[in-house]
């Protein structure tokens, strides 16, 4: 019986495995169609990584060019390194909003290039500060938008650190192309997200993924929510919930055969059992919902979060100034998919 049992796991498991070697192939061949064919296979419009320093911030960049010479980004896809505001940590929210502002500072900056390469001089106007917000919020509306964030530390490799967690090498499938690069962690996100771009259609908006895991799963079979932002989550046990953020559904939704949309009613961190019950985080078959970490903004809430990002340099500029941190921007969410 236990070597029944022994080889019913191993089945088990190495279903499981080629399950996901299949998932991340396929999300590979479509990260090669939209570099090689983006008329065919559209690709982000850019992709922007946050850093802890500017130092840092430094490295990406080479990083990401890197990644456009070996074909892993296309050439016509904005790249951005953006670190926290002299190197003082500001956490996940406020880094968001922060890295959104520094692309529509810099879509503002090519299209002033651009209407100025004849030499001439633009005047400054006295526009308020609500109409250039709007004029940013504009250039950036339509954009497909990538962000990875990348700045945080790690605790099981901290010498991995200086260099980023999103760029340690996983040579996982490397043999599917011996005579190539060893893949990195940061190449493996890409073709995972490549497959999420058709999510939004023509219509922009941002994706963000954490820089330090590989979420394999197909994301071309995503669903998104009109006008809304979403949580990507996935059923969990307990004890693995008591090492990371869950989300905690609210009783009200939908459900299909695919997934589960539902409001948010609250965010844990690490949480222990005892909490976990009395936050009502437990699903009805004992398990609960983690949070991944990637998160779908589209639509009018988009373009809301746009909005605020190009209003937001007072916010960020107190909170460099009192040391604090703005973590918790997955409660301004409204949805959940699982």
């Amino acid at each position: 019986m236990k070597k029944l049992g022994y080889s019913s796991t191993t089945k088990i498991m190495k279903k499981q495995r080629l399950e996901l070697e299949g998932v991340l192939r396929k999300s590979w061949y479509r990260l090669r169609l939209s570099v090689r064919c983006p008329s065919r296979v559209p690709t982000w419009d850019a992709i922007v990584l946050t850093a802890a320093s500017p130092e840092q911030a430094a490295l990406y960049e080479w990083q990401l060019k890197r990644a456009v010479r070996l074909g892993r980004i296309s050439d016509s896809t904005v790249t951005l390194a953006v670190p926290d505001p002299e190197g003082h940590r500001i956490g996940s929210g406020a880094a968001t909003l922060n890295a959104i502002l520094a692309l529509a500072n810099h879509y503002n900056a090519s299209q002033v290039a651009n209407n100025c390469s004849d030499g001439c001089y633009v005047v400054p106007d006295e526009s308020s500060e609500n109409e250039v917000s709007t004029s940013m919020v504009n250039l950036i509306r339509k954009k497909h938008i990538l962000l990875l964030h990348a700045g945080g530390d790690s605790k099981r490799v901290p010498w991995a650190n200086p260099m980023g967690k999103v760029f340690l090498p996983l040579p996982y499938l490397a043999d599917d192309d011996p005579d190539g690069p060893v893949p990195l962690l940061f190449d493996h996100i890409l073709a995972i997200a490549s497959c999420a771009r058709q999510a939004y259609n023509n219509e922009g908006g941002l994706f963000i993924m954490t820089g330090d895991v590989v979420p394999c799963f197909d994301a071309s079979a995503m669903v998104l929510p009109e006008d809304t932002s979403c949580i990507i989550t996935v059923p969990i046990t307990l004890d693995i919930a008591s090492n990371h953020g869950v989300i905690v559904a609210s009783k009200t939704g939908n459900s299909d055969e695919i997934c589960s949309v539902s409001p948010v009613a609250n965010l844990l961190q690490k949480p222990n059992m005892e909490e976990l019950t009395r936050q009502h985080a437990v699903l009805d078959d004992g398990r609960t919902l983690l949070d991944t970490g990637i998160i779908c903004v589209r639509g009018k809430a988009w373009e809301d979060l746009a909005m605020l990002s190009c209003m937001s340099q007072p916010i960020i500029s107190q909170l460099v100034k009192t040391k604090k941190e703005a973590r918790n921007i997955r409660k301004s969410y409204s949805f959940i998919l699982y």
